[in-house]
């Protein structure tokens, strides 16, 4: 799965400086291209299953298609920002 492309949903939050809260869904695509076009027509399927995931509590920001690589490494918590 390292090799495929996850649709993420980044929500806003309060205090961005401690960290950004995301939905991934499960659905795995072959390559960037049919993530990005699946994404693309109909973003808002996805904002709503986010905002729903988190009880309306959050909003969602921006949607992106990730690798599985990225993504794991973003579950692991080994992403370091380039802020600093």
């Amino acid at each position: 799965m390292l090799d495929k492309f996850f649709i993420i949903v980044t929500m806003v939050t309060a205090n961005p400086e401690l960290g950004t809260d995301l939905f991934a869904f499960e659905k795995p695509y072959d390559s960037r291209e049919i993530c990005v076009k699946t994404l693309e027509l109909d973003p808002n399927k996805y904002f709503t299953a986010a905002y729903h995931n988190f009880r309306g509590k959050l909003k969602p920001d921006k949607a992106y298609c990730i690798s599985g690589e990225l993504l794991k490494q973003v579950f692991e918590g080994n992403i370091v920002s380039s802020d600093t």
